[in-house]
């Protein structure tokens, strides 16, 4: 690119890179003198240093795998269950129709995210239920953990009972993230929600069937944030989404979150007591049996939907 080639170009109107590289190379020659050859040598170099540079698919494969971190749930046969546990950058969530079944599950997972993986927590307690004391119990039980109070620090509880408290903790929670103005949330692995369904359960209850679209909407758009700007894991512990007629009705009808909720998780597990389907009627000692709990895959992108363990 020599002074009279620039010049023999914009006598030609090529005033740019993008006007040189649009247009034909015979045509161009014909019109600014310059010969073709000279002309192909010049938009070799002008793709080359303009252009995005090539990633090719294995490039970005290493990027996913680089910033995707496995969470173990704390227990072997569910670990196995997931392919190791739930990941960062997706949405999990617990169903279970017995409130203790799903609490038990995310202080498991709590617990080995902070003991085992040494990384911090954030607890959106919507129902109420988090307990410190016992958790210190389940602590001090561990036995490679020295200092209670500083895995206790690991773990950042948020109360929550409102729709529109749960986007105002989503969005700071988002805010703080990107900020980092907290050392904390440099180290934080897990967000968990415990009770979202619950929590919106009363405000969409007595509303027409599209009411809660648009809170839904805001909620999934928070928790996609968090799990693809920030790679998060978040786990979500939730009722079976369906509520009853009246307080005498036995049936049930699905609520506008139960429909519209099922496309939120990547994963979803369903637990379910099934102690009395395998009870044996012939045993009639009173000795305390354990219960016997079946997980299974009700909803995944990556794992077989259908599988389960049960558990004791």
């Amino acid at each position: 690119m020599t002074a009279s080639v620039l010049e023999k170009l914009r006598s030609a109107g090529i005033v740019s890179v993008v006007d040189f590289v649009s247009h034909d190379p015979d045509v161009l020659a014909t019109k600014s003198g310059v010969s073709y050859r000279e002309l192909a040598a010049i938009r070799r170099v002008l793709i080359t240093e303009n252009a995005a540079p090539v990633v090719g698919g294995s490039s970005l494969f290493d990027v996913v795998v680089a910033t995707t971190s496995i969470v173990s749930v704390g227990c072997r046969a569910l670990d196995n269950l997931l392919e190791g546990g739930i990941l960062t950058g997706e949405i999990t969530e617990v169903v279970s129709d017995r409130s203790a079944i799903s609490h038990t599950f995310l202080l498991n997972t709590i617990l080995t995210v902070v003991t085992t993986m040494s990384k911090n927590v954030v607890l959106i307690d919507i129902s109420n239920r988090f307990d410190a004391g016992s958790f210190a119990g389940m602590l001090a039980s561990q036995p490679n953990v020295d200092d209670v109070e500083n895995a206790l620090k690991r773990v950042r509880v948020v109360k929550c009972f409102d729709v529109l408290e749960l986007f105002s903790k989503l969005s700071m929670l988002c805010e703080a993230s990107s900020l980092s103005s907290d050392s904390f949330y440099s180290s934080v692995k897990l967000i968990v929600i415990d009770g979202t369904v619950d929590s919106i359960l009363p405000s969409l209850g007595h509303m027409q069937s599209n009411a809660g679209c648009g809170y839904v909407a805001q909620i999934v758009h928070q928790l996609r944030l968090l799990t693809t700007d920030f790679c998060y894991a978040v786990l979500l512990c939730n009722s079976d989404g369906f509520m009853p007629l009246s307080k005498n009705a036995s049936s049930t009808r699905p609520t506008p979150v139960g429909r519209l909720w099922r496309s939120v998780p990547d994963t979803r597990l369903d637990i379910v007591d099934i102690t009395g389907e395998n009870a044996d009627n012939c045993v009639t000692d009173n000795r305390t049996k354990s219960r016997q709990l079946k997980v299974t895959v009700n909803k995944s992108n990556r794992l077989p939907v259908g599988s389960s363990s049960v558990l004791n």
